[in-house]
């Protein structure tokens, strides 16, 4: 699908997000939810996630919000809840919660691309749209300066 390219940096990242997800409910499956994988989620969260999340809340959802889109904004908030409630269970002793990170992680991705992003790129104002490529990690979105 094409994307319009300010929206770049929130995509971009789309399939290392779905690879780590994948990789959780494998180790799963074969009881391999452990503390250096509940570690190694931490990181892509703070490194990946957690910012992809931010600019998402601080940019995108306000402005579906103003266009009446709350639907989509429970949704993702919702959900960027759940992950982030499972990640911190985990990290305190409830690896099982991985899996469920996982699965999560899975479903969201896809509905971002399918539902969220597509209503973006028809409902937000070229505005909204720019500033979130302002935000993208650096040599994310051509012809958008670096951070």
């Amino acid at each position: 699908m094409k994307r319009d390219l300010r929206l770049h940096g929130l995509t971009s990242d789309r399939h290392h997000a779905l690879v780590l997800a994948r990789r959780l409910q494998e180790a799963a499956a074969r009881g391999g939810l452990d503390v250096e994988l509940s570690a190694e989620v931490r990181r892509r969260y703070d490194e990946d996630l957690g910012p992809h999340f931010a600019i998402e809340e601080e940019e995108l959802l306000p402005a579906l919000a103003l266009v009446g889109r709350t639907d989509l904004v429970d949704r993702t908030l919702r959900e960027h809840a759940a992950l982030r409630d499972h990640l911190a269970a985990a990290e305190s002793g409830d690896r099982s919660r991985l899996a469920e990170f996982g699965a999560l992680l899975e479903t969201h991705v896809r509905f971002e691309e399918r539902d969220l992003f597509t209503t973006c790129e028809a409902l937000v104002g070229p505005e909204v749209l720019a500033r979130v490529a302002l935000r993208a990690p650096n040599g994310k979105v051509p012809g958008y300066p670096k951070r």
